[in-house]
């Protein structure tokens, strides 16, 4: 694989909002908010593999492990690790303080909430057998002594409550809500602190320190529209908002849409904050600016390309954010032969939590473009420098 380099005159462009006559639309990620295109299709966790997954049974070492596909994020209606329709939001994830979101896309159907509350009691019921099968197991091999009953309960024994329109699962290490909006499910997850002095944390125990959290975050949660953006103080997810929290939450928001019309053509944005929490794609703020870039380009999506090289006016530094930043438009060529371009932009942090880490890239994948030409790689660049110019603190 060939690599770009760094040394390329840098460059900054500024264009009217009606460049190629695009319809621009306002939408919100995290604190930001920024122009995007109409017509976009959000990637999500499709609500099948939520509601009705797959059976995809699996085992290990003889018992039973897993009993249906794990749900991912992709812009198909199922997730399918291969396709390209999950390549493309490969990159997405969904980090709020200290909870890890998942969000569905929007069913035709009414949820039937009762069952999907009991699916959700399944399968911790299911781990719990697991567990015990592994035991068994150890049992007969090693001569290992059970967990006693009452012992094996407090470690693997989960507190369902339900409120309207939501409910929530207690275990002794975590917590999951679940929330049913729009016909869709939003799931916030949270692994407690170990407390060193708590030798025997229990579900009942998390009910009681997390409930006030839990109810605090149901009376502050909504559903919003796609280029629905609120006035009010509060944080952006995809299709929700968060009212009125401080504004200065510990946070990795990474969100990937794509052109109706051009499927090939897929936009990413991310509000990682100051102190980006886990995830795949986490800047790393002791390279510079122009050295990420590159790596960005080289490693993170060059892996898959055979050729790669700056392409245009290569790098350039557009504001971002009122922030100074650095990008690079490239051409590649994929293994397949197939020629595309891509523009990515980011701001490192700084160590005021109003100069977050911002990444930013458009991509074109011609293998998508749906018997249709690709979009031209002169407009591919002016709609990403575009969204460049337009993101700013809600």
């Amino acid at each position: 694989m060939k690599t770009l380099s760094t040394t390329v005159l840098s460059a900054c462009l500024m264009f009217s909002y009606n460049a190629f006559g695009q319809e621009w639309k306002n939408e919100c990620v995290g604190y930001y908010q920024l122009q995007l295109p109409a017509g976009l299709e959000v990637a999500l966790y499709p609500i099948e593999d939520f509601v009705n997954p797959d059976k995809r049974p699996e085992s290990a070492n003889g018992i039973k492990v897993q009993l249906y596909g794990v749900p991912e994020i992709t812009f198909r209606k199922n997730y399918d690790l291969k396709d390209i329709d999950a390549v493309q939001a490969q990159f997405t994830e969904f980090y709020y303080g200290n909870y890890e979101l998942g969000i569905s896309t929007e069913g035709k159907e009414p949820i039937d909430w009762s069952a999907y509350r009991k699916r959700e009691e399944g399968d911790r019921d299911f781990a719990a057998f697991v567990a015990r099968e592994y035991e068994l197991r150890d049992l007969r091999l090693f001569d290992e002594p059970l967990t006693p009953e009452a012992e094996f309960k407090r470690k693997h024994g989960y507190l369902t409550k339900e409120y309207p329109d939501a409910f929530s699962i207690y275990t002794n290490r975590t917590y999951s809500v679940f929330i049913n909006k729009d016909n869709r499910l939003y799931h916030f997850w949270k692994e407690s602190k170990k407390d060193t002095s708590d030798k025997s944390p229990t579900a009942e125990k998390q009910l009681r320190d997390n409930e006030p959290e839990v109810l605090s975050l149901l009376n502050r949660f909504r559903a919003r529209k796609l280029y629905e953006v609120p006035t009010e103080q509060g944080f952006c997810l995809p299709y929700g908002f968060i009212v009125g929290d401080s504004g200065h939450e510990k946070r990795n928001m990474a969100v990937t849409y794509r052109l109706k019309d051009h499927p090939e053509v897929s936009i990413f944005f991310q509000d990682s904050g100051t102190n980006p929490g886990p995830g795949k794609q986490r800047p790393d703020d002791k390279k510079s600016a122009k050295d990420y870039v590159t790596y960005l380009w080289n490693v993170e999506y060059g892996h898959s390309f055979r050729d790669i090289k700056l392409f245009g006016k290569g790098f350039s530094s557009p504001t971002i954010d009122n922030r100074k930043g650095t990008a690079a438009f490239a051409k590649f060529t994929r293994y397949g032969k197939e020629v595309d371009y891509g523009y990515v932009a980011y701001v490192k942090s700084g160590v005021d939590d109003n100069e977050p880490g911002l990444l930013f890239y458009v991509i074109r994948d011609s293998r998508q473009a749906k018997n249709q030409p690709s979009m031209d790689k002169d407009e591919l660049e002016k709609l990403a420098e575009h969204i460049v110019s337009s993101v700013k603190r809600r």
